[in-house]
């Protein structure tokens, strides 16, 4: 029953953060049809803006039918750490060869942590190609509110990581729910995952006529999230962390 509260609260402080940026953006109106991925195939005639629709694409991701997923990666991180799922996944990556698994992952480590800067940086401000520009607008703005969103989840959760000394299944269920308990570098779900995810899903969103793009977009946020829990001996982050991020 604690652990549900504990949930709820973390759901209704997400709501809550989503309505507040909603409110700072009261004059806009829009149909319920306005989508930034409608305007892909009118690229020459105008340039997009990662602020374009900022509030209520927050309030879209918190109401509309992103909130199953979000809610699907909760119940998954219960159904994995209670049935020992993060263990067993974690003392797996402990026992591979780690230079062949540093050779596989460690590029999908570092990848992670500089593509949601570079890849929506460079298309937006640095391209003069205008589908690029607004493909980067746009996940510029979807890789902004992960990394936001995100990092309000690790300062509540506070979850320890995986250690392949000391791992067990009371560790993979070790939260510290409250506030910068463990700062936000401890915490679930994986920012790695979360904001590559956006990232990539934007692009792939806004490319939906384009299937290598798309298929290419899903393999990228795939292998950041095996790379998050199979990399550096997986200490970065237990299994159901990639999971949940990938999907919320």
């Amino acid at each position: 029953m604690k652990k549900v509260l504990t949930t709820f609260k973390m759901v209704l402080l997400s709501l809550v953060f989503t309505m507040v940026a909603y409110a700072a953006d009261p004059s806009a109106e829009f149909p319920d049809s306005v989508n930034v991925a409608d305007h892909s195939s009118e690229t020459s005639e105008f340039k997009l803006s990662p602020f374009d629709h900022l509030g209520h694409n927050m309030l879209l991701s918190a109401f509309g039918w992103p909130l199953g997923f979000h809610m699907l990666g909760g119940a998954l991180t219960y159904k994995f750490s209670i049935e020992n799922n993060d263990l067993m996944v974690a003392r797996f990556a402990a026992r591979q060869d780690q230079l062949v698994y540093g050779i596989a992952f460690t590029p999908g480590m570092m990848m992670g942590t500089f593509f949601p800067i570079l890849v929506p940086g460079y298309m937006y401000f640095i391209s003069d190609n205008r589908a690029l520009n607004n493909t980067g607008a746009v996940a510029v703005q979807a890789t902004a509110v992960a990394f936001l969103y995100n990092n309000i989840l690790k300062a509540i959760s506070a979850r320890e990581h995986p250690d392949a000394e000391l791992n067990s299944g009371e560790r993979s269920r070790d939260f510290k729910w409250g506030f910068f308990r463990r700062g936000v570098f401890y915490g679930w779900p994986s920012g790695h995952s979360m904001t590559n995810a956006a990232m990539a899903m934007s692009i792939a969103s806004y490319n939906r006529d384009k299937p290598l793009v798309v298929a290419g977009c899903a393999l990228y946020a795939g292998y950041i999230a095996t790379s998050m829990v199979l990399g550096a001996k997986g200490e970065a982050h237990w299994f159901s962390d990639a999971v949940a991020g990938t999907l919320m």
